[in-house]
């Protein structure tokens, strides 16, 4: 019995073989749900593009700070309902909706003899044009 090795004996060669393939399934196995967990799950439409809030305007901010809002917000293209075109005076394929960053509330200030709006608070809103 000593020089016959029976398939059923557990050998050190096996044991390790064994162990090596335990500890590299471990780590893949991490290494799959490290990147399961770092993949962003958030909304990336607007990627490149910073939420609304108040940002230091650098041309008007001398003396003293300026504020205003920037960044982005929700805008989306959808086909036009047939229903909706049909009551069109120029018919248009795309209908778009969109909200722009705007002041919530600001104040006039005066900068080198310039008047300018100093934003104190952002949201998202109807956009419309805006004066300096």
């Amino acid at each position: 019995m000593k020089g016959k090795l029976s398939l059923n004996m557990v050998t050190p060669a096996n044991t390790m073989g064994s162990v090596k393939s335990a500890t590299l399934s471990l780590v893949l196995l991490s290494f799959l749900l490290y990147l399961a967990d770092s993949y962003p799950s958030s909304d990336l439409s607007n990627t490149g593009c910073e939420e609304c809030t108040l940002k230091k305007n650098g041309i008007f901010s001398g003396d003293r700070p300026v504020y205003q809002c920037m960044g982005c917000c929700f805008s989306r293209a959808y086909p036009t309902p047939l229903r909706a075109m049909r009551t069109m005076s120029i018919p248009k394929n795309i209908t778009s909706e969109a909200t722009c960053c705007v002041a919530k509330h600001s104040y006039e200030t005066e900068v080198a003899g310039i008047r300018v709006r100093n934003h104190t608070d952002c949201h998202c809103s109807t956009c419309y044009f805006h004066k300096i």
